[in-house]
């Protein structure tokens, strides 16, 4: 699968191939490549559109992903 990313903090978009979706793949892939340092990010996803939101700890949308199967 591949999973495109889009942190609205700089703008940061990146790619990247996954096998799995689990919020631990997720955090160490947002964490890595994205300039945001926050550990406390919730993320949900929506399997009828295949795309899902990153949320901060303070409940706001710091950027979303869309999954390509």
């Amino acid at each position: 699968m591949l999973i495109t990313f889009n942190i609205f903090k700089n703008n940061t978009t990146w790619s990247a191939n996954i096998h799995q979706l689990n919020s631990d793949i997720l955090q160490r892939l947002v964490l890595a490549n994205s300039p945001l340092s926050e550990l406390d990010l919730d993320f949900s996803f929506c399997e009828a559109t295949s795309m899902g939101s990153i949320t901060g700890k303070d409940n706001s949308q710091v950027g979303e992903f869309i999954v390509f199967f």
